[in-house]
């Protein structure tokens, strides 16, 4: 039988070039704290805008325009920019609760410290289940979540409206990632067709 994986979801993995600084690495580490559920947050919601951050940065938009090119092959002038980045912090034992981004068009993650053979960044499909089958394994047409590992210096975009979250932290380290959010800029949609929206 042929089968076709009609419409799926794109999430991306890139690699930061380099190893970070002691000091980049030190401004991630010591980021003025606040509860999150499940772990911690920055107070700080620009992080990528400080001038320390500004390889971090470009590294991060350059992913997250290659994603944008590579899966929406815009039509017109229309870019996306970075609105809000901020710090997570799960030690051991701790987990990110189950969430998406509302008011932002894709999402992602830097990790400036996990590790590979430990943490994982869980999605979710969350479709109403008229009739629920249950499956004796798993692919990825009847699964409802999946995982993926990530490591420190990934990149890691996907669409905002994708949920996820993070386990309990099995390493022994913090686990820290930095988050952030995109919005569109430019001319969305098309005119012609009573589409049209200029950002």
């Amino acid at each position: 039988m042929n089968m076709f994986n009609l419409f799926p979801t794109p999430v991306a993995f890139s690699k930061f070039e380099r190893e970070l600084t002691e000091e980049e690495l030190a401004f991630f580490k010591n980021q003025e704290q606040k509860p999150n559920q499940g772990n911690t947050t920055s107070a700080d919601r620009k992080i990528l805008e400080h001038a320390l951050m500004a390889d971090v940065c470009a590294s991060i938009q350059k992913a997250i325009d290659t994603y944008f090119q590579e899966v929406y092959r815009p039509k017109f002038d229309v870019k996306l920019r970075i609105t809000q980045s901020w710090m997570n912090y799960s030690e051991p034992g701790q987990f990110h609760h189950k969430h998406a981004h509302p008011n932002s068009f894709l999402s992602g993650c830097f990790y400036p410290q996990a590790n590979k053979e430990l943490d994982k960044l869980y999605f979710f499909n969350e479709p109403y289940h008229r009739i629920r089958i249950h499956s004796e394994d798993f692919n990825v047409y009847n699964s409802d979540s999946w995982w993926l590992p990530v490591g420190t210096g990934d990149i890691v975009i996907f669409p905002s409206s994708l949920t996820h979250m993070v386990e309990k932290v099995e390493a022994k380290e913090t686990r820290i990632s930095l988050s952030f959010n995109t919005f569109p800029v430019g001319y969305v949609g098309n005119d012609d067709s009573l589409t049209g929206l200029h950002l």
